[in-house]
């Protein structure tokens, strides 16, 4: 303890030494700081040059090198998406209805027709080729004279070609939905015999020139999207439509129309009789030419997008949100949704984010300075602020030219700048009024003075600036790309203002005193006050009055239990709430809870529980080798789909490979075509099937695929299967283990599942890790820092102790506001330790400079430092008040966290740790407890020369004559 004691002295002295002589060099030479200031901000803003903004949420928050950005890469390369899903849900009483479904058919039409630059949703639409011959247009039976026979005639040609017209027209009427042929997968007979009457090459011919088909998906197919059918249609005709049909009238394939329907009522024989809500889904395809990468601005991706698809999809938004009536409410999720309401979010919060600013603003001016014209500050709160922005700037620039992107995280960058930054300010105005106050401090000239309310703000702000910029650091060592980003653009900007506070604010206060002393106003510099009545110091006093109360407040043993009694019921509320806070990911909280995506969500989950998370198992290249494991991995997966276990459906080309081939190819079990010869051949004739040819898309060939030939090597391949809905990370995080587990075991070539969740799965897998991870090395970085500079162990182990209970509270208060673990929370929980560690470190530093009993240095560390803390912890709190109000996740939970960091970290800092450090603080075995060294004469005459000793003991004087008696 002897060497600490030592070791503090020594480093204390030596900082106490240059802060004296830099703040003398800093009054004496104000212009040239302030000069020198500007020039090295300008150079470092030239590394802005590098400046690049990363959004997308893979390279923000999972490893680079983790497996999901791995075979992201791959996709990229095989598999590009390159269209948009278009979603909408009609909500009504019931959507079963001919009155509903006449008006969801209106709104349809509205959005198909809707025109942008000339094209409609046919023009830039995803077209899928339909293989199945039988879905052309019939035509009526004709009469044949002399016979009573009638039949049936197919024009495949018609609605492809009609360069002829016929004299004998043929009478049409009017035709609904043929049930028999699309209610059961066993009435194909008709069309099978069709088919194998078909010589191949103009079956060939056929497929390959009827026309594609815009995807897009709603219970309308049922009746082909024709109006006529769909005003005509009856009660029971939809609901025997929604309850029998299992092939799509208007695509041929399999079809589940009870997957459109959401809250679902079923009679006693299960069948449906009615629904509140209905989907339609439309699908975009993006073209090349004009195409761009896109994001929200939040971390999530947009993907592929052009102009015209953007506009588009604004036009769908608009159709959908005004077509919403009373008994029909319409809401949607359109690929720029989440973008645009992300965008709208931050739009409505500038008023509050511009409120706060402003609140905070006309706060620091006011305590400051005083409210006169002479002594006001405004200029000089304008300097702090613009040396807060000098210092943003100088991170975002260093932190660029080392290849540091800016994120959309870092938009909290300001708020946490101001928050310590005006912190420091405080504590150099508290510094200069006490060495004011002091009685021995009068006379000297305005550089000494300024060197010795340096002398001591320096240290305090030192000390708070490392532990701060150690805390933050340490962030650069996290798996997550975006919050390594994020810490050293902090360390770097936290480092940066700390340098222009004691060089840049301390100039312009500088020239700011001269101002007073010249008579200069302090809001019209050109109006010279002659003889000026200077004001009462009410401020003072009524601070001077707070800081006597407080003082009796502590020699209270009572006061005092009753403070460790309520932060002994804090803590363990907060250790209760610490341990049931969730980490977990949810998507949907990050949409603001206003919005009509939010509603999107809400319903989607409320009305259709049984929506799992589709996800696509892509293999690399295979030939017919692989097929028998290709046969264990789709087995294994219908095992996991027919226990419920994780998987609520496979829709893989394999199996329906495996029955075209029992079916049509009259093979009697695979193995027969696993061969060279026949399983290409068997491939392509299942692609261009009627069974097969929706699974095209899910194949890359090293060459055409050509109808009636074989097919090429592939080279990737793909299918779908679809997890279950889960309601967290305790429940999706083994479930994807699993499936890769089976993936991997399968020994497919490049074999993996992906789904862009994956991205924030795998973030729910490493948070956890990752901010307790950081949040111990801020706190050993902490107490590290913090032991070196006091070079105090007691007094180190209870700021450790402080920040670590704060903390603790800060979580626990969290789960009970509703705010669970993920990434936004965790990176606000990182900050919020610098902010503790400075309420607790000032106080420290104070009690350990200060003189007397330990009742006595807890008083004189309140009364110097205290009003400080306090007024840093109030600007936080008013910066933030308003934002409280936002509907951004965001920063409601930056909100959440940062209201907590203050009312805990004042509450420990001004209240608890006091009154610890009057009960067991250490004492200063230097000096005399109860007497203060005589020795005044100290202080030279000269103006120009001022001892290091000099103003060693200004607080203890200032202290003494503010409370008297009071402590003694």
């Amino acid at each position: 303890m002897a060497e600490l004691r030592q070791t503090r002295s020594f480093l204390i002295s030596k900082l106490e030494t240059a802060f004296l002589r830099w703040g003398k060099f800093v009054s004496l030479y104000p212009y040239q700081v302030i000069l020198t200031s500007i020039i090295f901000t300008a150079l470092c803003s030239l590394g802005l040059t590098k400046f690049r903004i990363e959004q997308k949420a893979n390279l923000l928050w999972i490893p680079p090198e983790s497996e999901f950005n791995i075979n992201k890469d791959w996709l990229e390369k095989n598999f590009e998406k390159d269209t948009r899903d278009e979603v909408v849900l009609f909500e009504s009483e019931n959507v079963l209805t001919p009155e509903s479904l006449k008006y969801i058919f209106q709104v349809h039409k509205a959005v198909n027709d809707a025109e942008i630059d000339g094209k409609t949703f046919s023009n830039i639409c995803d077209k899928v080729p339909i293989a199945d011959i039988f879905q052309t247009k019939r035509r009526k039976k004709r009469q044949v004279p002399n016979e009573t026979e009638e039949y049936e005639e197919y024009d495949f040609w018609e609605g492809e070609y009609n360069e002829y017209t016929e004299e004998d027209e043929r009478k049409t009427t009017l035709e609904r939905i043929n049930f028999k042929k699309y209610s059961s997968q066993q009435n194909r007979s008709d069309e099978e015999d069709t088919r194998e009457k078909i010589p191949d090459s103009i079956y060939c011919d056929l497929v390959t020139t009827l026309n594609d088909k815009c995807v897009q998906s709603s219970i309308l197919e049922i009746w082909k999207y024709r109006e006529e059918l769909i005003n005509s249609a009856t009660q029971q005709e939809i609901l025997d439509a929604v309850n029998l049909l299992v092939r799509s009238p208007w695509f041929g394939s399999d079809k589940d129309y009870a997957g459109h329907l959401g809250g679902i009522d079923r009679n006693s024989s299960g069948h449906i009789v009615g629904a509140k809500s209905m989907r339609m889904a439309w699908v975009i395809k993006v073209p090349k030419e004009g195409r761009v990468v896109s994001s929200d601005g939040s971390g999530v991706e947009l993907g592929v997008v052009d102009e015209t698809s953007l506009a588009w999809e604004a036009k769908l938004i608009d159709i959908a949100l005004n077509s919403s009536t009373e008994n029909m409410k319409i809401t949607l999720n359109a690929g720029r949704s989440y973008g645009d309401v992300s965008a709208e979010a931050v739009f409505t919060d500038r008023p509050l984010l511009a409120g706060g600013y402003l609140i905070m603003f006309i706060y620091t001016i006011v305590m400051l300075g005083r409210l006169n014209t002479l002594e006001i500050r405004l200029f000089l709160a304008v300097s702090g602020l613009v040396s807060i922005g000098m210092g943003i700037v100088l991170a975002i620039g260093i932190s660029s030219l080392l290849g540091f992107p800016y994120t959309p995280i870092h938009n909290l960058l300001p708020f946490l700048c101001l928050g310590i930054g005006i912190d420091d300010m405080f504590v150099i105005i508290q510094c200069w009024s006490n060495m004011k106050k002091d009685v021995l401090n009068a006379g000297l000239s305005l550089p000494d003075q300024m060197g010795i309310a340096l002398k001591h703000a320096g240290v305090s702000v030192t000390v708070t600036t490392l532990t701060d910029v150690f805390a933050f650091g340490v962030g650069a060592v996290t798996q997550m790309p975006g919050l390594a980003s994020f810490c050293v653009c902090t360390a770097i900007c936290l480092s940066s203002i700390y340098l222009l506070q004691i060089s840049w604010f301390v100039a312009w206060m500088s020239l700011d005193e001269r101002r007073k002393a010249s008579g200069h106003d302090g809001i019209l510099p050109c109006i010279v006050h002659g003889q000026f009545i200077l004001s009462d110091g009410s401020q003072t006093k009524c601070g001077n009055a707070i800081v006597k109360k407080y003082a009796r407040l502590l020699s209270s043993v009572i006061f005092k239990c009753l403070v460790i009694l309520i932060t002994v019921g804090l803590l363990v509320v907060g250790v209760w709430g610490f341990i049931l806070i969730e980490t977990k990911i949810d998507f949907a909280a990050l949409i603001p809870s206003d919005s009509y995506l939010q509603k999107f969500h809400s319903l989607s989950k409320n009305l259709y529980p049984n929506k799992g998370w589709p996800t696509e198992i892509y293999t690399a290249e295979f030939d017919d080798t692989d097929l028998q494991k290709f046969e264990e991995l789709t087995n294994q997966l219908n095992e996991l789909k027919m226990s419920k276990t994780y998987l609520l459906d496979v829709d893989s080309w394999w199996s329906k490979l495996k029955k075209y081939s029992e079916e049509k190819a009259n093979f009697t079990t695979w193995q027969d075509f696993a061969n060279p010869a026949e399983f290409p051949v068997i491939l392509s004739d299942f692609l261009f099937s009627s069974q097969g040819s929706r699974f095209k898309p899910n194949f890359m060939f090293d060459g055409d695929l050509l109808c009636n030939q074989a097919a090429p090597p592939i080279k990737a391949s793909k299918f779908t299967i679809e997890y279950i809905l889960f309601k967290g990370p305790e429940e999706h995080i083994p479930a994807r283990r699993k499936i890769e587990e089976i993936v991997k075991n399968s020994d497919i070539s490049g074999a993996f599942s992906f789904v862009k969740e994956y991205a924030l799965w795998e973030t729910d897998e490493i948070i956890g890790l990752e901010i307790w991870r950081n949040v111990g090395l801020a706190m050993a970085c902490v107490f590290i820092v913090t032991l070196i500079l006091l070079a105090n162990f007691s007094v180190c182990l209870m700021v450790f102790t402080i920040v670590i209970i704060t903390f603790v509270d800060i979580v626990g208060f969290l789960h009970f506001w509703d705010i669970t673990i993920d990434v936004i929370s965790c990176i606000n929980l990182v900050l919020s330790i610098g902010l503790c560690v400075d309420y607790s470190v000032h106080i420290g530093h104070a009690f350990l400079v200060a003189k007397g009993s330990r009742q006595e240095k807890a008083v004189e560390a309140v009364a110097t430092i205290g009003p400080a803390v306090f007024n840093g912890g109030m600007t936080t709190f008013l910066a933030l008040v308003l934002i409280g109000a936002s509907t951004s996740h965001v920063f409601v939970t930056f909100f959440k966290v940062f209201v907590l960091t203050v009312l805990f970290g004042l509450f420990h800092g001004l209240v608890l740790f006091p009154v610890i450090l009057s009960l067991v603080g250490p004492l200063d075995r230097s000096s005399s407890t109860d007497s203060i060294p005589a020795k005044t004469d100290s202080v030279p005459a000269k103006t120009d020369s001022v001892p290091a000793e000099t103003g060693q003991h200004t607080n203890q004087g200032y202290v003494l004559d503010v409370l008297g008696d009071k402590i003694k």
